[in-house]
């Protein structure tokens, strides 16, 4: 599994990509100063809570989404032993 982080321009959001495949986005609340994620595919109704969460980091956001979509898509995740 290999995580990619496109900074945008203005250093408040990245694209993350798992493996090549773009799963969504981290945005920074400025205010806050904490990230959340902004999955690209859909969630289940029962983790709507992990759309609420926010991190102290971006990469713990992003690596928060990458297991994410692991959950939901096994078949196209391996994760590093």
């Amino acid at each position: 599994m290999k995580v990619n982080f496109k900074d945008s321009s203005d250093k408040t959001s990245c694209q993350i990509s798992v493996d090549e495949i773009y799963v969504g986005d981290i945005k920074l609340d400025i205010f806050k100063q904490r990230w959340s994620i902004h999955p690209n595919f859909k969630v289940g109704w029962g983790f709507d809570n992990v759309k609420t969460q926010r991190f102290y980091s971006s990469y713990q956001a992003g690596k928060e989404l990458a297991r994410l979509y692991g959950f939901f898509f096994p078949d196209n995740f391996e994760e590093e032993q």
